[in-house]
Protein backbone atom coordinates (compact mmCIF):
# COMPACT_ATOMS: atom_id res chain seq x y z
CA UNK A 1 0.00 0.00 0.00
CA UNK A 2 1.08 3.87 -0.18
CA UNK A 3 1.78 6.16 2.18
CA UNK A 4 -0.74 6.91 4.85
CA UNK A 5 -3.02 9.92 5.16
CA UNK A 6 -6.17 10.99 6.97
CA UNK A 7 -8.28 11.57 4.02
CA UNK A 8 -8.24 12.04 -0.39
CA UNK A 9 -10.87 13.54 -2.38
CA UNK A 10 -10.80 12.88 -5.99
CA UNK A 11 -13.84 14.26 -8.44
CA UNK A 12 -14.96 14.58 -11.95
CA UNK A 13 -12.95 11.45 -13.37
CA UNK A 14 -15.53 11.21 -15.98
CA UNK A 15 -14.99 7.53 -16.69
CA UNK A 16 -16.53 5.99 -19.76
CA UNK A 17 -15.38 9.59 -21.15
CA UNK A 18 -12.71 10.02 -24.07
CA UNK A 19 -11.37 12.38 -21.87
CA UNK A 20 -10.56 10.64 -18.73
CA UNK A 21 -7.34 10.09 -17.60
CA UNK A 22 -8.47 7.32 -15.75
CA UNK A 23 -4.78 5.74 -15.72
CA UNK A 24 -3.47 8.62 -13.81
CA UNK A 25 -5.92 8.53 -11.06
CA UNK A 26 -4.68 5.06 -10.52
CA UNK A 27 -1.46 5.72 -9.90
CA UNK A 28 -3.10 8.21 -6.96
CA UNK A 29 -5.11 5.53 -5.56
CA UNK A 30 -1.93 3.17 -5.72
CA UNK A 31 0.10 6.11 -4.19
CA UNK A 32 -2.01 6.74 -1.03
CA UNK A 33 -3.59 5.06 1.75
CA UNK A 34 -6.30 6.94 3.22
CA UNK A 35 -8.59 6.73 6.55
CA UNK A 36 -10.99 7.96 4.10
CA UNK A 37 -11.80 8.06 0.14
CA UNK A 38 -14.17 11.02 -0.37
CA UNK A 39 -15.24 10.39 -4.43
CA UNK A 40 -16.77 13.74 -4.98
CA UNK A 41 -19.35 13.28 -7.98
CA UNK A 42 -18.58 12.22 -12.15
CA UNK A 43 -16.71 9.54 -10.99
CA UNK A 44 -18.74 7.80 -13.41
CA UNK A 45 -19.93 9.51 -16.45
CA UNK A 46 -24.13 8.57 -17.08
CA UNK A 47 -24.80 10.88 -19.59
CA UNK A 48 -22.37 9.77 -21.93
CA UNK A 49 -22.67 6.09 -21.34
CA UNK A 50 -26.52 5.91 -22.04
CA UNK A 51 -25.64 7.48 -25.29
CA UNK A 52 -22.90 5.31 -26.58
CA UNK A 53 -21.15 2.59 -24.24
CA UNK A 54 -17.35 3.04 -24.15
CA UNK A 55 -14.74 1.37 -20.68
CA UNK A 56 -11.69 0.45 -21.63
CA UNK A 57 -9.40 -1.23 -19.20
CA UNK A 58 -8.31 1.68 -17.65
CA UNK A 59 -11.43 2.34 -16.44
CA UNK A 60 -12.18 -1.13 -15.15
CA UNK A 61 -8.83 -1.15 -13.34
CA UNK A 62 -10.00 2.52 -11.30
CA UNK A 63 -13.26 0.91 -9.70
CA UNK A 64 -11.66 -2.20 -9.14
CA UNK A 65 -9.02 -0.14 -7.02
CA UNK A 66 -11.64 1.83 -5.37
CA UNK A 67 -13.24 -1.82 -4.15
CA UNK A 68 -9.98 -2.60 -2.99
CA UNK A 69 -9.51 0.13 -0.89
CA UNK A 70 -12.97 -0.85 0.69
CA UNK A 71 -11.86 -4.27 1.34
CA UNK A 72 -8.61 -2.66 3.21
CA UNK A 73 -10.76 -1.25 6.02
CA UNK A 74 -10.57 1.98 4.43
CA UNK A 75 -13.86 3.91 4.43
CA UNK A 76 -15.33 5.55 0.92
CA UNK A 77 -17.67 7.56 0.55
CA UNK A 78 -19.41 8.05 -2.46
CA UNK A 79 -21.36 11.66 -3.14
CA UNK A 80 -22.83 11.68 -6.73
CA UNK A 81 -22.66 14.80 -9.07
CA UNK A 82 -24.76 15.64 -11.96
CA UNK A 83 -23.30 12.73 -14.63
CA UNK A 84 -23.56 10.12 -12.06
CA UNK A 85 -26.96 11.17 -10.78
CA UNK A 86 -28.34 7.65 -10.91
CA UNK A 87 -26.96 7.13 -7.76
CA UNK A 88 -29.25 9.38 -6.05
CA UNK A 89 -32.33 7.71 -6.98
CA UNK A 90 -31.35 4.90 -4.71
CA UNK A 91 -31.31 7.28 -1.50
CA UNK A 92 -28.21 7.15 0.66
CA UNK A 93 -27.48 3.86 0.85
CA UNK A 94 -24.05 1.50 2.01
CA UNK A 95 -22.54 -2.00 1.58
CA UNK A 96 -19.70 -2.87 2.97
CA UNK A 97 -17.42 -0.17 3.68
CA UNK A 98 -19.05 2.29 0.68
CA UNK A 99 -21.29 4.70 1.68
CA UNK A 100 -23.56 6.87 -0.89
CA UNK A 101 -24.67 10.59 0.46
CA UNK A 102 -26.48 13.20 -1.37
CA UNK A 103 -23.52 15.60 0.68
CA UNK A 104 -21.78 14.86 3.30
CA UNK A 105 -20.13 16.39 6.63
CA UNK A 106 -16.65 15.06 7.86
CA UNK A 107 -14.35 17.57 10.21
CA UNK A 108 -16.29 20.18 10.12
CA UNK A 109 -16.00 20.81 6.29
CA UNK A 110 -19.36 20.26 4.11
CA UNK A 111 -18.70 18.08 1.19
CA UNK A 112 -20.53 18.14 -1.77
CA UNK A 113 -20.41 17.75 -6.09
CA UNK A 114 -22.05 21.15 -6.21
CA UNK A 115 -24.35 20.75 -9.13
CA UNK A 116 -27.06 20.72 -6.96
CA UNK A 117 -26.33 24.61 -6.24
CA UNK A 118 -25.99 25.54 -9.83
CA UNK A 119 -28.75 26.65 -11.44
CA UNK A 120 -27.58 26.30 -15.09
CA UNK A 121 -26.77 22.61 -14.92
CA UNK A 122 -30.12 22.58 -13.56
CA UNK A 123 -31.37 22.58 -16.72
CA UNK A 124 -30.64 18.95 -17.22
CA UNK A 125 -30.75 19.30 -21.11
CA UNK A 126 -28.55 21.82 -21.83
CA UNK A 127 -26.00 20.28 -19.14
CA UNK A 128 -26.44 16.97 -21.32
CA UNK A 129 -25.95 19.08 -25.19
CA UNK A 130 -22.71 20.50 -23.42
CA UNK A 131 -21.32 17.31 -22.19
CA UNK A 132 -21.74 15.61 -25.80
CA UNK A 133 -19.84 18.79 -27.15
CA UNK A 134 -16.96 18.86 -24.51
CA UNK A 135 -16.23 14.88 -26.01
CA UNK A 136 -16.59 15.74 -29.34
CA UNK A 137 -13.94 18.71 -28.80
CA UNK A 138 -11.40 16.52 -26.80
CA UNK A 139 -11.64 14.19 -30.07
CA UNK A 140 -11.18 17.12 -32.46
CA UNK A 141 -8.71 18.28 -29.98
CA UNK A 142 -6.44 15.41 -29.65
CA UNK A 143 -6.47 15.11 -33.97
CA UNK A 144 -5.17 18.47 -33.83
CA UNK A 145 -2.34 18.11 -31.60
CA UNK A 146 -1.26 15.39 -33.89
CA UNK A 147 -1.30 17.58 -36.54
CA UNK A 148 1.14 20.06 -34.78
CA UNK A 149 -1.18 22.27 -33.40
CA UNK A 150 -0.85 23.57 -29.60
CA UNK A 151 -3.56 25.09 -28.13
CA UNK A 152 -5.95 23.06 -26.53
CA UNK A 153 -9.82 23.52 -27.95
CA UNK A 154 -11.32 21.26 -25.52
CA UNK A 155 -9.92 23.19 -22.19
CA UNK A 156 -10.93 26.65 -24.43
CA UNK A 157 -14.53 25.57 -24.51
CA UNK A 158 -14.51 24.54 -21.51
CA UNK A 159 -12.81 27.52 -19.66
CA UNK A 160 -15.49 29.50 -21.03
CA UNK A 161 -18.37 27.55 -20.59
CA UNK A 162 -17.50 27.10 -16.89
CA UNK A 163 -16.24 30.58 -16.07
CA UNK A 164 -20.05 31.53 -17.82
CA UNK A 165 -21.72 29.36 -15.40
CA UNK A 166 -19.66 30.48 -12.44
CA UNK A 167 -20.63 34.27 -13.30
CA UNK A 168 -24.30 33.54 -13.99
CA UNK A 169 -24.61 31.61 -10.55
CA UNK A 170 -22.18 32.91 -7.94
CA UNK A 171 -20.96 29.10 -7.50
CA UNK A 172 -18.46 29.75 -5.27
CA UNK A 173 -20.23 32.67 -3.14
CA UNK A 174 -23.42 29.98 -2.66
CA UNK A 175 -21.01 27.15 -1.78
CA UNK A 176 -19.46 28.96 0.67
CA UNK A 177 -23.36 30.18 1.93
CA UNK A 178 -24.45 26.61 1.94
CA UNK A 179 -21.08 25.76 4.03
CA UNK A 180 -22.05 28.59 6.77
CA UNK A 181 -26.00 27.02 6.72
CA UNK A 182 -24.36 23.67 7.65
CA UNK A 183 -22.62 25.24 10.73
CA UNK A 184 -19.10 24.35 8.46
CA UNK A 185 -15.88 26.16 8.34
CA UNK A 186 -14.80 25.17 5.02
CA UNK A 187 -16.68 23.22 1.68
CA UNK A 188 -15.03 20.90 -0.86
CA UNK A 189 -16.65 20.10 -4.29
CA UNK A 190 -16.10 19.90 -7.70
CA UNK A 191 -18.04 20.10 -10.66
CA UNK A 192 -16.59 23.09 -12.05
CA UNK A 193 -13.60 21.88 -13.07
CA UNK A 194 -11.18 24.23 -11.45
CA UNK A 195 -9.01 23.76 -8.90
CA UNK A 196 -9.08 26.21 -5.63
CA UNK A 197 -8.33 26.31 -2.21
CA UNK A 198 -8.86 30.14 -0.84
CA UNK A 199 -10.99 32.32 1.55
CA UNK A 200 -14.72 33.32 0.81
CA UNK A 201 -16.65 35.44 3.59
CA UNK A 202 -14.60 33.81 6.31
CA UNK A 203 -15.05 30.38 4.71
CA UNK A 204 -12.03 27.84 3.07
CA UNK A 205 -13.45 27.05 0.00
CA UNK A 206 -11.75 24.13 -1.99
CA UNK A 207 -12.40 22.68 -5.20
CA UNK A 208 -11.17 19.46 -6.25
CA UNK A 209 -10.38 19.77 -10.22
CA UNK A 210 -10.55 17.45 -12.47
CA UNK A 211 -9.56 14.37 -14.39
CA UNK A 212 -9.48 15.45 -17.69
CA UNK A 213 -7.36 18.81 -17.87
CA UNK A 214 -6.05 19.45 -14.28
CA UNK A 215 -5.33 15.96 -13.15
CA UNK A 216 -6.11 17.56 -9.23
CA UNK A 217 -6.99 16.25 -6.18
CA UNK A 218 -6.98 17.13 -2.34
CA UNK A 219 -5.63 15.49 0.72
CA UNK A 220 -6.03 16.09 4.43
CA UNK A 221 -3.38 14.90 6.51
CA UNK A 222 -1.83 16.27 9.70
CA UNK A 223 -5.05 18.04 10.27
CA UNK A 224 -4.36 20.28 7.08
CA UNK A 225 -5.66 20.46 3.31
CA UNK A 226 -3.41 20.74 0.56
CA UNK A 227 -4.73 20.31 -3.79
CA UNK A 228 -1.95 18.30 -5.31
CA UNK A 229 -1.68 17.80 -9.28
CA UNK A 230 -0.55 14.79 -10.50
CA UNK A 231 2.50 14.86 -12.64
CA UNK A 232 3.61 11.94 -15.04
CA UNK A 233 6.67 9.95 -14.26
Amino acid sequence: MGMKIQALFISDVHLGSKGSNAEYVLEILKQYEPEYLFLVGDIIDGWLLKRKFRWPQSHTNVIRKILSYSKNNIKVIYIPGNHDEFLREYGEFSFGNIEVHNEYIWNNTFITHGDLYDGVVKLKWLGVLGSIGYDLAISIDRRLKKMGYKRSLSKFLKDKVKEAVKFITQFEIELTRQAKKHKCHTVICGHIHHPEDRLIDGIRYLNTGDWIENNSFIIFNNNEYQIHTYVKG
